[in-house]
């Protein structure tokens, strides 16, 4: 057998490949591989569908060689699914004047023999060209010289594998380009403002400081510039300096006495945590285990909003724009709405737990009463001086 027919009859027929691989030589000898090929090449050409049925029946390795190429089918189907669905085969079929009635030689079917039961085995030319054909068309070369068949089948099986690789790799890049949005068709991204992400707010604000200072130097316009950089001994001296004052005269307007700082610093932390070794009926219980747990999960509630509202509260100051002077009234309205919660949970517990519950409340109430009070003598403060030009209160 020569190799370059083998070659060419395993691109014709991937069938007649595959079983090769599958035969040779671990059922049969190469010489017994292909004399029952070309035995039902020569049924086929004998165009008799009955004989080479019956010689399909008696010998299963010769069914291979006479049945349709299953691979070639599986190749087609694959071809069909690739097709764009908005082609409609049948309605273009229904376009040609010649399917119409009275237009080319009718067939009644009458002078067909019908023979389903064989036509397994029936093969056309016109099946023949179209796979020569496609072999032509597709162009592959082997370079190989004298190798075996055994060899060659395995290269052309590896090849076909690849391929096989290669056109999924490109279908799944096909349906991710077919996936990605269209730009033309996106709604337009007009945002009227800049997002706002800060994931250091220490840089922001060091930045809000530089433009201030920038902007402060623009309108002394001719006056002596700021100075933004100074040397390590500069700095070191002026700190020494600033430390020195403070010591002597005392910081000239503090936020709040440090008296008010020292005991809300002592309600918060330490009024609540004593008595916990100190009251109930175990050493180890606090006072929130005696509660109820609806009443204790309210407690806490009030307790993580009462600081949240104090930390922003507090960080509000020195009030220098009209936007901290909105901030901070909310603040007042949100901290009086819990000392109002606070209160009434106090009044409607049980009378055997008010006097704990009262315990826990107080310090809430002390550091919220400390924050009321503060915004009141500070709108007092700002009132007496009066309003000041440019935004600033």
């Amino acid at each position: 057998m020569d190799l370059l027919i083998s070659l060419l009859i395993f691109a014709l027929k991937p069938a007649v490949h595959q079983a090769f691989l599958n035969f040779v030589p671990s059922k049969m000898s190469e010489v017994d591989f292909w004399n029952k090929y070309f035995k039902a090449e020569y049924l086929h050409s004998t165009k008799n569908a009955v004989a080479a049925a019956a010689e399909a029946a008696e010998d299963e390795d010769l069914a291979v060689f006479l049945k349709d190429d299953e691979i070639l089918e599986v190749e087609a189907r694959k071809k069909v699914r690739r097709v764009d669905p908005t082609l409609d085969m049948e309605a273009d079929e229904g376009d040609d004047y010649t399917h119409l009635p009275d237009h080319g030689l009718f067939r009644d079917g009458s002078k067909e023999i019908s023979g389903a039961q064989n036509s397994l085995y029936q093969r056309t030319l016109l099946q023949d060209l179209n796979r020569q054909g496609a072999v032509v068309l597709e162009g592959k070369t082997l370079d190989m010289e004298m190798e075996p068949p055994r060899t060659v089948a395995e290269v052309l099986a590896r090849r076909k594998q690849g391929e096989s690789d290669g056109a999924v790799e490109e279908e799944r890049r096909n349906r991710i380009s077919k996936m990605t949005q269209i730009e033309d068709l996106q709604a337009q991204n007009d945002h009227h403002f800049a997002p706002l992400c800060i994931k250091d707010p220490r840089e922001y604000f060091d930045s809000q400081q530089v433009n201030a200072i920038k902007t402060l130097n623009d309108s002394q316009g001719g006056s002596e510039k700021i100075r933004c950089s100074v040397s390590s001994e500069e700095a070191y001296g002026c700190l020494r300096a600033s430390i020195a004052d403070i010591k002597a005269i005392g910081l000239r307007d503090p936020l709040f006495s440090h008296e008010v700082a020292v005991k809300v610093f002592n309600g918060l932390t330490k009024n609540i945590s004593s008595t916990k070794y100190h009251l109930g009926k175990n050493s180890q219980e606090s006072v929130l285990d005696i509660l109820p747990n609806a009443t204790k999960e309210k407690l806490l509630d009030h307790w993580v909003s009462s600081q949240e509202l104090l930390r922003h509260y507090w960080s509000s100051y020195p009030i220098t724009t009209q936007n901290l002077a909105s901030k901070t009234k909310r603040l007042k309205d949100a901290m009086s709405q819990v000392y109002s919660k606070l209160e009434e949970t106090k009044i409607s517990a049980q009378s055997d737990l008010r006097h704990q519950i009262s315990l826990v409340v107080h310090p809430m109430q002390q550091a919220l009463d400390a924050a009321l009070l503060h915004y009141e003598a500070d709108i007092k403060k700002r009132n007496a001086k009066g309003p000041k030009p440019n935004g600033y209160v």
